[in-house]
């Protein structure tokens, strides 16, 4: 694992050789920790329960509401050697007092550009992330022999990120159609107590006029008896 004088060491390598070092564009001294570099918000991230693209620069911070997982771009843009790879963990102070899921990622010798961080919220209630605040901090570790696989990944993970935007789509879309079949489900529903509602009073006034003909006493008695029942079954035939 690398100190921050190794890191501040391999930083100045890559400005003399740019197949060597470590790059972190920008660069604050100040991120720099006994055990590697505090990165921070960035200008987009994506919330799951909203399923959109949050601008965090404009609104000038993410809120992540419970039980939601938020994905953040970094704001810093890191360049490793084929020499060097480096961990991603939480910083403490976001998990234990802000109630924020642990980080753990790797990220691979010979990476280039910003990072995809996915963040959970354990608490009942909301947390905000503003931009540019330190959120997670980056460990470099020295490679005993040089990587020689190749990645072939986007840079910044575009290829995620574009994913992550469909599969919200997708889900949006799901949930909109779910949504009208409940609705039809439901007109459907309503159509047919109304119908019911309908035929109820029919039926009964055609019955109470027949026995009304016949025998004037027992229509009163059946209509008495329909006036009581009738708001019942009405009742029982609206739609809830």
């Amino acid at each position: 694992m690398l100190s921050d004088t190794d890191i501040k060491q391999q930083i100045e390598e890559r400005k003399n050789n740019s197949a060597k070092g470590i790059l972190i564009d920008p660069f604050e001294e100040k991120y720099l920790t006994p055990v590697g570099y505090d990165l921070r918000v960035g200008t987009k991230g994506f919330s799951w329960k909203k399923k959109c693209e949050i601008d965090i620069e404009k609104e000038r911070g993410i809120e992540i509401e419970p039980n939601d997982t938020v994905i953040i771009e970094t704001l810093e843009s890191v360049s490793l050697s084929k020499e060097v790879g480096a961990t991603i963990h939480a910083m403490v102070s976001k998990a234990v007092l802000y109630g924020l899921s642990h980080i753990s990622t790797t990220i691979d010798p010979g990476w280039t550009g910003k990072l995809l961080i996915s963040v959970s919220n354990y608490r009942d209630s909301s947390v905000m992330l503003r931009f540019r605040d330190s959120f997670c901090t980056v460990c470099f570790y020295q490679m005993e022999s040089e990587s020689i696989a190749t990645l072939g990944r986007p840079v910044d993970r575009d290829d995620i990120w574009e994913r992550l935007l469909e599969i919200a789509k997708e889900e949006r879309d799901r949930q909109i159609k779910e949504i009208q079949i409940k609705k039809g489900k439901e007109k459907a529903e309503d159509r047919i107590r109304i119908g019911l509602m309908v035929a109820f009073i029919l039926l009964a006034s055609f019955i109470g006029l027949q026995i009304s003909f016949k025998d004037a006493a027992l229509g009163a008695s059946l209509a008495a008896f329909l006036a009581v029942v009738s708001p019942s079954i009405i009742e029982l035939l609206k739609p809830k």
